[in-house]
């Protein structure tokens, strides 16, 4: 199966449509399900499932727990911890983020809501989605918190996770009902000279998702908007590697996470370099999900609420493997992929549009507010099915 989505602009057109694309392998796929048996079915007949994913940025998932030097983000400690160690412990943050470090006391208490909260989403979406990639997670042990206290018990397998040389100390993690068919793999993403990295690691793990078949998935947290997009291009190549290789072992693969990545960024480190809508075009072997988004005709475009230009950004997104547009084992289903916004999620707020200076209500993230454990995330999760043949 061949075909070419047109780009137009910053987002994705179909031409002949990609729901056209998925409709005619249905239908080859349907046929040749009845083409080796007569009516009416055999126990040959295909038997077909879906598996589903989520990518969510967490806002900042710290405990309270001094990790000593290991401890780089000091905001989310014991008010009597951050006193003792003086004054001057905030001195380095500005605004908003001064204040937090400075007033925020902290507790396990308060980290024990906002563990609940997190995994209140995660079940909400059908029970839990089959595979969930995390950001934002301060270390390995709110990972194995999360699943201990309310994952454990919906068949999750041990949390996968890796200490990132991050800045501020906060990490990806992947945790999934399959389970693993070799080891997962941190890759460094180095921004300065030499072994230089300050950011997050890309996590590879690679699934048994049943019948045979493999999916390898990568969990990203790109450098922020600081920074220059010559950081992101640096982590995108990463991406790029991890999905070459993947097409190279014969294994359909996913990258998904909080890409850092706003669609008027030029260079783009997304379609200028590692995907693009031509599906027999594999020198880029994987298509960004987030072009479709406006084809369903969604309220909410993205996943993030930027209030320096009062409009959605799509921070968050997941990226296919071409070959899970042809296949007829597992096929990427597109009227599934959304961004997951039950009404609790948003909150409605009178802002000020800097450009315009007028008043006006909008509707945005229920961003996590620490003082009084209201709230979510400034970030909405990203879902997706996969339909996976028996056969």
């Amino acid at each position: 199966m061949t075909g070419r989505l047109s780009k137009t602009g910053s987002a994705c057109k179909s031409s002949a449509t990609i729901y056209g694309v998925i409709l005619t392998i249905f239908l080859s796929f349907f046929i040749s399900s009845f083409s080796s048996a007569s009516y009416p079915l055999s126990t040959s007949m295909v038997v077909k499932k879906n598996i589903s994913m989520m990518a969510y940025n967490v806002e900042n998932l710290f405990d309270a727990v001094d990790d000593g030097e290991d401890q780089l983000e000091v905001t989310f400690l014991p008010l009597a911890e951050k006193q003792r160690r003086g004054k001057k412990l905030c001195a380095s943050k500005a605004g908003f983020f001064r204040i937090l470090c400075q007033k925020l006391d902290w507790t396990d208490a308060k980290y024990q809501v906002k563990l609940k909260k997190i995994s209140e989403v995660l079940l909400d979406y059908e029970g839990g989605a089959d595979i969930i990639v995390f950001e934002e997670l301060e270390n390995r042990r709110v990972l194995e918190d999360l699943w201990v206290k309310y994952l454990i018990q919906h068949g999750y397998r041990v949390p996968i996770h890796f200490e990132s040389p991050d800045s501020r100390g906060i990490d990806v993690g992947m945790i999934s009902r399959f389970p693993l068919t070799e080891d997962p793999i941190a890759h460094p993403v180095y921004l300065g000279m030499g072994n230089q990295t300050g950011t997050r690691d890309i996590l590879e793990a690679t699934f048994d998702i049943g019948t045979g078949q493999r999916l390898r998935v990568a969990a990203n947290h790109w450098p922020s908007q600081a920074n220059s997009t010559k950081a992101r291009m640096k982590a995108a190549n990463v991406v790029k590697t991890i999905s070459k290789k993947a097409a190279k072992d014969g294994v359909s693969f996913i990258a998904a996470g909080d890409f850092n990545t706003i669609l008027a960024e030029n260079p783009n480190p997304i379609q200028d370099n590692i995907a693009d809508n031509d599906l027999d075009r594999m020198s880029r072997s994987i298509v960004d999900l987030h072009c479709f988004l406006e084809e369903k005709g969604t309220p909410i475009s993205g996943t993030h609420f930027y209030k320096g230009h009062m409009s959605w950004d799509a921070l968050d997104r997941i990226l296919v493997s071409k070959d899970l547009f042809r296949s007829q084992k597992t096929q990427v289903d597109l009227e599934t992929f959304e961004v997951f916004a039950p009404d609790y999620l948003l909150v409605r707020e009178t802002l000020r549009d800097p450009r315009t200076n007028q008043l006006r209500e909008y509707t945005i993230p229920y961003r996590y507010d620490f003082f009084n454990d209201q709230g979510y995330s400034d970030h909405l999760p990203l879902v997706l099915k996969l339909n996976l043949s028996s056969s």
